[in-house]
């Protein structure tokens, strides 16, 4: 009895395991590029453009995780924030794990896609990095 008391007690532990852990995930990675207009601005102006503009980036660590990453300057800053996705919509919590309001990227909603992600409120456009590699190889 206690034998078989001790077989069902370890396979319902290892189905529970099993069942919960997030196996086949890959971390996305999606940089934002600014758009930028090449028939108004010169070279020279698009480089200042790219230089000014902000450097972020947004990293699916999992299948409820995202950290949101932007450079100030010389300094960065990293956010861990939970996520859901709902028909092809990434909704940002409210707050961050540690429950502090991030302005940047709380209550966002971004259109999502293998190759990029589009903010629906500001239209910024974060791209794939594998993407971003595959143009890079075609150009």
């Amino acid at each position: 009895m206690k034998r078989n008391l001790f077989l069902f007690v370890s396979l319902t532990l290892v189905a529970f395991v099993i069942v919960s852990c997030k196996i086949g995930f890959t971390a996305q990675v999606y940089r934002f590029i600014p758009s930028i207009d090449s028939d108004i601005y010169s070279e020279n102006e698009i480089r200042e453009k790219i230089m000014e503009s902000d450097v972020k980036s947004i990293v699916l660590k999992n299948d409820s995780i995202l950290e949101y990453w932007k450079r100030y300057g010389g300094i960065g800053n990293s956010t861990i924030i939970k996520y859901t996705l709902i028909n092809n919509e990434l909704i940002v919590y409210p707050t961050d794990i540690k429950g502090y309001n991030v302005p940047d990227i709380s209550n966002m909603c971004f259109l999502y896609s293998q190759d990029s992600l589009i903010n629906k409120k500001t239209n910024e456009k974060y791209y794939n990095q594998k993407y971003l590699n595959k143009k890079k190889v075609i150009e």
